[in-house]
């Protein structure tokens, strides 16, 4: 367990309509999406709060046919998802505790190696809201994810309207962002469509 206590949201209430099937249970070296996404952040949390829509059962039955009762998991139903991701983000961030640094992890970004994770974490500064990796692409650089906000986040992501978009609310607070440079492109990897996912794995 790392020293800095942090709180982890995973969001995956989408509709996955591109994709065809739920992303989250997609099969990745034989595990679903989820799992192994979990995985990974599990030695960096005590507390993951996976936020879900219609999947909410479907997927909480898969993710404890694996942990039962190995990890503390929260799943967060947002009734709204259907509004968008950032209903999400507001219902992950209202159900952190708000004294601890926060994790933001895409369920779309399964591939993040756990080397962004733990240089993402070690480079933490609170005086920073938002902690963010890049990376050098073609010689410009690129934002990733996932996000790592100071525990003060919490209240400016609430403020905002379910109608927002959270690089609105990012750029809003930019003069508080922290980028961490990382060797490792996958931060800029998204899994939206089954052609994606074919040409990650083959990578």
């Amino acid at each position: 367990m790392w020293v800095l206590m942090l709180e982890i949201i995973i969001l995956s209430a989408g509709q996955s309509s591109r994709m065809g099937s739920d992303k989250a249970l997609i099969d990745i070296d034989g595990i679903p999406a989820i799992v192994h996404i979990i995985n990974k952040l599990i030695a960096l949390s005590d507390h993951i709060y996976i936020i879900l829509g219609d999947n909410l059962y479907t997927v909480q039955n898969e993710v404890m046919a694996y942990y039962e009762n190995s990890v503390v998991i929260s799943f967060i139903h947002n009734e709204l998802h259907k509004k968008g991701m950032f209903s999400s983000v507001k219902k992950g961030f209202s159900s952190v505790s708000g004294k601890n640094p926060i994790m933001l992890q895409l369920i779309d970004q399964p591939f993040i190696s756990q080397r962004v994770y733990e240089e993402l974490v070690s480079n933490y500064d609170p005086k920073f809201l938002i902690t963010q990796p890049s990376y050098i692409k073609n010689g410009i650089k690129r934002s990733g994810h996932p996000l790592l906000f100071a525990p003060a986040f919490k209240d400016i992501v609430l403020s905002y309207s379910f109608d927002s978009k959270l690089n609105d609310v990012i750029k809003d607070n930019n003069e508080s962002r922290k980028f961490i440079k990382v060797n490792d492109d996958s931060i800029l990897h998204n899994l939206n469509t089954k052609k994606d996912l074919n040409k990650i794995m083959r990578k």
